[in-house]
């Protein structure tokens, strides 16, 4: 996961050199990555068609260690993480935000479907174990292979030579490494940065992956080599603590120069001003947690995350403890309830998530574990796609007296599939066919997924690249996955407990014949199986579909919600405020709300605090703590946060922020800035009881002139949003979730061209309220950003900038920061560095240079205006680096939220 910045910052103090004959330790979900890069290096990132498989993976894994080991390498172990603390939680669900995030602007990208294989594609072929070159892709490009790491595990497994040396262990991989070549020497090959901040001893060293190169004639490796002694010498840095105070001083402000950092952490600057803060950073790498019951080498022979939701159920029924390196005594436990964190599927997003069919096989799964623990559990939280941070779907898993019924029902089940088709192969795929009918039948919502596709096939109308067709693989694939699991923890438990029932041991027969990993649906493979060996007439899956179903149907049953319903009773949502909502809520106001937080981490937590308000019902304590939150930063004295709270407020579509904005609209002493925002925010909330306070700004003597325009907009904006004549309009579908100060223009029989949108754009005889329609309209019309009219569109935008209005200068800036297309970089770089330039525009265009962040020569841009004469510009241009250093990273979504939007 790494700390930004650190590694580079570093590199220049790294030997960079032949390496020497030795002890190599592998961080094997790094080992996972690195290969899966190697085996896509060539491919064409945009089509999941020419993803590499899982056979390829395996076996370029092997190869690029035994190319390690001919090189003077001994690999002594391959560390798995099967066992993540809970500290990590808010990290792996930013990941899960981000991955969210990323499949909608992919599907954004590829509306009509996606990318097919290129002609050229050379399919699993020989693969360059150390390129020169790692070509970049910024185009938007599907979801990694869910089962990679897995994959990778099982190749190893399955390897004479390496399959003793993968240890899945009951905690981070980093600790186990670090640990290892502390204890024994060595380096570790990986791509985490935090290795650096583990005691590796006097002769533990770190090599990034990525960095090595081979020397085939004299068999030596090449890369840079990391030894934190070494390091801490050349930096004349403590050796004990140097490198930690280095950490942190730049995990809390990445742009920081190394020679800042360096002065900072000779005396524990950051360290000392927030010992506490220092203290839960330094631990999670002094005392790592793990679950102690298994030493690594008894961990069970699981898939990681099917080993963790195994230790977990293990460690809150008392037969794990969690201990930490440095303080043996067991640690207390607070989660509620039990997590799985499914593997991310490249599926549909505007259907529900591809795990859902086959959940009644998670339960079944989740039921076992009770046999292990020897006590109930609840519920299980699944974490799957995310839209917003959440605690996961809360799955209902059925008592232990029912287990043994519902493994006979699946059983049952199976081998009536079994017994109706000509292949056994084709068992797991019928199976996914009849959970996903079953899905359909319970919600009664909709004609089965599954049987559209067999219908296109049917008539020679399959088309592989359809969103549709991708959907049903995905659900294929998590059908497949989950008796993956229900096997794995049945094994276990048999394993542990000493005897399954015999039911249950019948049923861990059956699924023995389940297929590896390799053989799983595929892009490459689910076409065929569909076209030539499922159902070339789909009629003929419907009787089988049925007779499968009948017994299942029986009013007699109890079992049957969890073998084949899925909804077809839903709770209602408790609406009790959670403990754990409202103390989150409480964090993010205090981070929010304190002046020596750095801002870019105020702007996170007003983003969280946004989302917060607007996810839950508008009366809910927790809806009305977060905009309170939100409102108690308006005592800053930036005006730059206080103009993105009244943004945010605007946006929560929740009357209890109007009394808050109507209140900085009010004060004439107020930025005008931040009045314009509140105004606008009003004008967003739609409300009509704000008609009077902005038709008195809009009209008062001696108004600023960007509230007066802001109240006028405002003022029609509500009366659109109530008025008869918005029913009879036709919008375009538009790609961004924001609430904008004016609804696009609006769409008459033909459809409005840029040149139309463009002159209406820049016609200054009409109100501002009708140029901000074109203005709008133009938007959509430049995403996603590979549309014909994209650049013409940013173009007629970027006309904008020079009008009159500063006000109207500000939206068009920030219109660019939502779509985030390189043709605005020239407009939006002359807008920032006009010094001329009203501040609201010039900041403005700093945030949106920032959503621009990993393209070229944009982050040197706005390093040059971080000693601007105006405050709110300087603060934007933090802000926005901030912004652009998470473009270029692997990190979560920057608010936390998957929306196509910007800052305002």
């Amino acid at each position: 996961m790494g700390i930004p910045q650190l590694r580079r910052h570093l590199e220049p103090y790294a030997e960079r050199a032949a390496l020497e004959p030795g002890t190599a330790v592998l961080d094997g979900p790094a080992l996972a990555y690195h290969v899966l890069g190697l085996c896509s290096r060539t491919a064409r990132k945009t089509s999941p068609f020419e993803q590499p498989s899982y056979e390829l993976l395996g076996r370029t894994a092997i190869a690029w260690l035994k190319q390690i080991q001919a090189c003077g390498f001994s690999v002594s172990a391959i560390y798995f993480d099967s066992y993540l603390p809970g500290s990590k939680r808010p990290e792996r669900v930013q990941r899960l935000l981000k991955s969210s995030r990323d499949l909608i602007k992919y599907h954004s990208a590829f509306l009509g479907g996606v990318p097919r294989a290129s002609p050229h594609h050379a399919g699993d072929t020989n693969v360059d174990l150390f390129p020169n070159a790692w070509p970049t892709e910024k185009k938007a490009k599907p979801p990694a292979p869910p089962f990679l790491v897995p994959a990778v595990i099982d190749a190893l497994r399955d390897s004479p030579e390496f399959g003793p040396l993968v240890k899945l262990v009951p905690g981070e991989a980093d600790g186990f490494c670090a640990q290892h070549v502390r204890q024994h020497a060595g380096t570790v090959l990986t791509s985490d940065s935090d290795l650096l901040v583990y005691d590796l001893g006097e002769a533990g060293g770190v090599v990034f992956l990525a960095d090595i190169d081979a020397d085939m004639e004299t068999q030596r490796l090449i890369a840079p080599q990391y030894r934190p002694a070494d390091l801490c010498k050349r930096l004349s840095i403590k050796p004990d603590t140097g490198l930690q105070y280095l950490a942190f001083e730049i995990s809390r402000d990445p742009h920081l120069t190394l020679e800042q950092a360096v002065e900072k952490s000779k005396t524990g600057e950051a360290a000392s001003a927030s010992p506490g803060e220092y203290a839960e950073f330094i631990d999670l790498y002094l005392s790592p947690e793990v679950a102690s019951k298994f030493e690594p080498d008894q961990v069970p022979a699981l898939d990681p995350r099917v080993s963790e939701i195994v230790l977990r159920s293990l460690r809150t029924s008392g037969t794990v403890t969690v201990i930490s390196e440095n303080d043996p005594g067991p640690q207390e436990y607070n989660d509620s309830a039990l997590e799985m964190y499914l593997p991310f599927l490249l599926d549909y997003p505007s259907r529900t998530s591809a795990w859902e069919a086959s959940k009644p096989t998670r339960q079944l799964a989740y039921a076992v574990l009770q046999l292990l623990r020897g006590s109930n559990i609840p519920s299980v939280a699944e974490t799957r796609r995310l839209q917003s941070i959440s605690s996961g779907l809360q799955i209902e898993v059925p008592g232990p007296t029912e287990t043994d019924g519902l493994g006979a029902s699946l059983l049952a089940l199976l081998s009536n599939i079994e017994g109706g088709v000509g292949e056994f192969e084709l068992v797991w795929v019928m199976l996914a066919i009849y959970q996903d009918i079953v899905m359909a039948i319970d919600r009664a919502r909709g004609y089965p997924l599954s049987l559209e596709v067999l219908r296109q096939e049917a008539r020679g109308k399959l088309d592989a690249s359809s969103w549709d067709f991708l959907h049903l693989l995905a659900q294929t694939q998590a059908t497949y996955y989950s008796l993956r699991m229900l096997r794995q923890i049945l094994e276990f438990s048999a394993q542990h407990t000493g005897a399954l029932s015999a039911t249950l041991s019948e049923l861990v027969q059956f699924l023995s014949r389940l297929p590896s990993l390799p053989d799983f649906p595929s892009p490459t493979t689910f076409a065929k199986t569909i076209s030539s060996s499922l159902c070339a007439d789909y009629e003929d899956a419907i009787p089988l579909i049925k007779s499968a179903r009948q017994p299942q149907n029986s009013k007699k049953s109890k079992k049957r919600k969890f073998i084949a319903s899925n909804e077809a009773n839903p709770k209602t949502h408790d609406t009790t405020p959670t403990t754990t909502t409202l103390s989150t809520i409480t964090a993010l106001r205090t981070s929010l709300t304190t002046e020596t937080t750095p801002l870019p981490v105020r702007f996170r937590a007003l983003f969280s605090l946004k989302h917060l308000a607007a996810s839950n019902p508008p009366t809910s304590a927790e809806s009305l703590a977060a905009i309170d939150a939100i409102a108690a930063g308006f005592a800053s004295p930036s005006a730059l946060l206080k103009h993105e709270l009244a943004y945010c407020l605007g946006q929560t579509a929740n009357g209890a922020a109007i009394p808050h904005l109507t209140a900085v609209l009010e004060d004439v002493g107020e930025d005008a800035m931040c009045r314009h925002e509140a105004a606008e925010a009003l004008g967003a909330l739609g409300d009509e009881r704000s008609l009077e306070v902005l038709k008195r700004f809009r009209d008062r003597e001696g108004e600023e002139v960007v509230v007066t325009e802001t109240c006028e907009i405002a003022v029609e904006r509500i009366e659109w949003e109530n008025g008869e004549g918005r029913k009879a309009e036709r919008l375009r579908a538009s790609d961004f979730s924001s609430v904008d100060p004016a609804p696009p223009m609006a769409q008459g029989q033909e459809e409005q061209t840029v040149e139309e949108l463009g002159n209406a754009l820049m016609d200054t005889s009409v109100p501002l309220f009708k140029r901000y329609r074109a203005m709008f309209a133009l938007r959509d019309l430049a995403s996603p950003p590979d549309l014909p009219t994209a650049v013409p569109a940013v173009l007629a935008l970027a006309k904008g900038l020079a009008d009159s209005s500063a006000l109207f200068r500000h939206e068009i800036a920030f219109v660019f920061g939502q779509l985030a297309h390189p043709a605005s970089i020239p407009a939006l770089t002359a807008a920032l560095s006009n010094t001329e330039e009203a501040s609201m525009v010039r900041h403005e265009a700093a945030e949106a240079l920032g959503s621009l962040g990993d393209e070229e020569g944009v982050e040197e841009t706005l390093k040059k205006f971080l000693h601007d004469k105006e405050a709110v510009v300087r603060e934007s241009v933090i802000v926005a680096l901030d912004m652009a250093e998470y473009e270029k990273s692997n990190e979560a979504e920057y608010a936390l939220i998957p929306e196509v939007k910007g800052t305002a």
